[in-house]
């Protein structure tokens, strides 16, 4: 997700009529609005809880990553290769204002949000069960986010002011909060070439999560995107971003087209890995057993778990972004012409989305009974659809873009 403001919309241009290349026309990357507003529909489908022919093809599917993962890393490139250039004309003090100022904006609408969930769950013809639990839907068990006997003055205050209580599907704004707020120790260091140590700092962060799990906050968000393993894909999309025209030289030589083709391999093996997957919400039909279910449970659960980011779903996640952008660049026309209208919009206006949703799922909720395991495939698909309408047209019209933050 962008947490920097967005700029209109430009169609980029070929300069010759018969190629599908990407040509970039402005400073401007619509590859990347297109790959964040992807993101997007998959977090929509994914927190709008029904079986639907979408989630055939957005839950984990092209390999062992979720739109959650998209999101951090093209935040963490879009602040890296905008700041570097913004740094040439602006001291760090000033881009690190502008960044807490940022983290504070989120923080306010985390705040507004909890509230208002607060506010509706009060209001008896309301039913905020969805948004305010989070289900297993395997097991059917469900968990109260927020608190379920009453409370002193002074407990509402902490456990609101801490981000401890609040809608899991907008938990990660809390993890951008605190990446914001160290954004410029990061950039600090870019800035000085200190990208070794950076990587490297950040790596030993990764490494002592995955042996020490620890909680270096009280929030919520912590359970679900612990910041010791996130901060990781955030720095390691920050570098890029920060070297991207270096990179994308590179990517023209030839050791660089070598390093490409890997990394486009390892993400084809591993979007075959994921067709082996177990999800039990999937049907058979659309399941490969080559792997058996022991050894895929056993792989996934140790080296490619979700929540704490497994080494191999890092490695996913970078190859899975490499492939795409790659294929976005090679055949940009045919891409923009059947999907750029839909997509480019909501990635565009991520943030403004991701605060939008959290209602539309609420206002979904009220109609339909959020279940997995019923496959009404026609009905499903087209309340997902309708969501998703319903959030590209706000973002495509900017609806109250005057109060909502982008």
């Amino acid at each position: 997700m962008e947490i920097s403001q967005s700029a209109p919309a430009v169609v980029p241009e070929t300069r010759k009529k018969t190629t599908w290349h990407y040509v970039s026309v402005d400073r401007r990357d619509l590859r990347i609005d297109m790959m964040r507003g992807v993101a997007l529909v998959m977090m929509v489908v994914a927190h709008t809880e029904i079986m639907s022919v979408l989630n055939i093809f957005t839950w984990e599917r092209f390999g062992l990553t979720t739109g959650a993962e998209g999101f951090v890393i093209l935040s963490g490139f879009m602040i890296g290769m905008l700041n570097r250039n913004r740094l040439q004309k602006a001291v760090l003090l000033t881009i690190s204002w502008g960044l807490w100022r940022r983290a504070w904006k989120i923080y306010q609408v985390n705040i507004i949000i909890i509230l208002s969930i607060l506010l509706l769950s009060h209001l008896h013809f309301i039913n905020t069960f969805e948004v305010t639990h989070f289900t297993d839907r395997y097991s059917g068990n469900a968990w109260s986010l927020f608190p379920t006997s009453p409370q002193i003055r002074e407990t509402w205050f902490n456990i609101v002011l801490f981000l401890q209580i609040g809608p899991h599907q907008t938990q990660i704004l809390g993890l951008y909060i605190f990446l914001l707020l160290l954004s410029p120790l990061f950039l600090g260091l870019l800035m000085k070439g200190k990208i070794i140590w950076l990587l490297a700092a950040s790596l030993a962060v990764y490494c002592a999560w995955q042996i020490w799990p620890l909680r270096v906050t009280v929030s919520e968000f912590e359970f679900a995107f612990p910041l010791m393993a996130w901060q990781f894909i955030y720095v390691i999309g920050m570098s890029c971003g920060w070297y991207k025209e270096e990179l994308l030289s590179l990517a023209r030589t030839g050791p660089g087209k070598c390093l490409v083709a890997a990394l486009v391999i390892v993400a084809l093996v591993l979007g075959f890995v994921a067709q082996n997957h177990t999800n039990p919400f999937i049907p058979p039909v659309f399941l490969l057993q080559v792997i058996t279910p022991e050894h895929f449970n056993a792989f996934y659960h140790t080296w490619a778990a979700k929540n704490g980011l497994g080494p191999v779903r890092v490695l996913n996640d970078i190859s899975l972004m490499v492939t795409v952008y790659l294929v976005l660049t090679r055949c940009w026309t045919p891409l923009y012409r059947a999907a750029g209208w839909f997509f480019i919009p909501l990635g565009q206006h991520s943030l403004y989305t991701f605060i939008l949703h959290v209602y539309v799922v609420l206002i979904v909720s009220q109609f339909v009974t959020f279940d997995l395991w019923r496959q009404a495939w026609l009905t499903n698909t087209l309340i997902h659809a309708a969501a998703l309408g319903v959030l590209w047209l706000m973002a495509k019209y900017n609806v109250a873009g005057r109060w909502i933050p982008n």
